[in-house]
């Protein structure tokens, strides 16, 4: 194994100095434990003929060796730390550690087989966007429902876009398939949210005071009562049973909107909440994320190529409908040179994003006639 690389001493005090937390790190007991880890990663590679450690990367060792040192000492007070660091035994159990963790996530570490690429446009174009929207989000008011609903929801649904194309990118793609079933639930509320405005706003901000009095987690336990009382009534203006309240509470603000004549309308997801935002056309999809979800075998036998396309292709359109959200709310709040620049944006990224979706739908189309044919062969 080639040594020349480690770092001095001088070298590790610099970083350890540079590192802002809580508790003092102390660079000499550090440095001591980072020496003896790169002795150990040495031994196992002139032992071991299976194991070949051409060069070891300091920073990500040093990184294990801080993070077993902070971790065991960011709890103890002066006293305990002094105690830790007079026992003998701890640098050499922490070297060990950090050489095991060393070598077992950063030269052994398990990697899924991936099929998209961070800075081919399907991801680096649908990344840069999110970005965008999601630094214009986070500047808004949040966390008061009355008034930022529509925004948190949004928030939400762009930082579960960036996980599921996270997830993709590392080859998890079953995995960033029922996360989608998740952005599609988003998605749907936050399309009806933004349609009808106040009324349904305030109608399902009422629906969430209604899970807390359920959730026993209202303070005022007076007022939860008398919340809870008044959901009772109103289930049973609706026909409703108590074996219905967790339906109502979840979709029962949907009554505001839905057809009283329509009978195929029902207190769920399906046939409710996705059918009135417009998007049944993705019944199926969410009935196979749900699929996912139980672990059922369509879960264990995926194959990685139907899910990547299913789920980029899932998300992309998610996003489409997501912008309009975010335009909508955007163009509200903004200057007209601000709203110009976010023009000018969209010119590029928007085409460029509508493009490259029609593009994988083609090429998910092609693999699809090629694994049918096989089928029948």
């Amino acid at each position: 194994m080639e040594k020349k690389n480690i770092w001095s001493e001088a070298q590790v005090t610099n970083y350890i100095n540079s590192i802002q937390v809580n508790v003092p790190l102390d660079a000499s007991y550090i440095y001591g434990v980072y020496e003896l880890a790169n002795e150990l990663i040495g031994y196992v590679d002139e032992e071991n003929s299976q194991i070949e450690v051409k060069e070891v990367n300091q920073f990500e060792l040093l990184l294990y060796v801080v993070g077993e040192y902070y971790y065991s000492i960011s709890h103890l007070d002066e006293q305990g730390i002094q105690r830790f660091k007079e026992n003998e035994t701890y640098p050499s159990s922490m070297a060990s550690v950090a050489a095991d963790k060393y070598l077992s996530l950063s030269i052994f570490n398990h990697v899924e087989k991936k099929l998209g690429n961070r800075f081919l446009p399907p991801a680096s174009s649908l990344n840069i966007y999110l970005n965008f929207m999601l630094n214009i989000v986070k500047g808004y008011k949040k966390n008061d429902p009355q008034s930022s609903l529509i925004s948190d929801l949004l928030m939400k649904s762009l930082t579960i876009s960036r996980s599921i194309l996270e997830q993709l990118l590392n080859g998890y793609e079953t995995e960033a398939f029922s996360s989608w079933r998740t952005l599609h639930e988003c998605e749907c509320t936050l399309i009806l949210l933004d349609k009808y405005g106040e009324p349904i706003i305030n109608k399902y901000l009422r629906h969430m005071n209604f899970g807390f009095a359920f959730n026993d987690t209202i303070p005022d336990k007076s007022e939860q009562d008398k919340i809870f009382y008044e959901m009772k009534e109103e289930m049973r203006g609706y026909g409703l049973k108590s074996k219905d309240i967790r339906k109502y509470i979840e979709y029962g603000w949907l009554y505001l909107i839905a057809d009283k004549d329509d009978p195929n309308f029902k207190l769920n997801f399906r046939d409710g909440l996705e059918k009135l935002a417009g998007l049944e056309m993705y019944a199926k999809r969410y009935e196979i994320s749900s699929e996912i979800i139980h672990s059922t075998p369509l879960l264990i036998y995926s194959n990685k190529e139907y899910f990547y396309y299913m789920t980029l292709l899932s998300l992309y359109e998610s996003f489409f409908r997501l912008e309009k959200v975010f335009t909508s709310l955007f163009s509200k709040r903004v200057n007209p040179s601000q709203m110009q620049q976010y023009e000018e944006m969209r010119k590029v990224y928007y085409s460029q994003l509508v493009i490259i979706h029609k593009r994988e739908l083609e090429t998910f189309k092609s693999l699809q006639k090629r694994w049918n044919e096989k089928g029948s062969n």
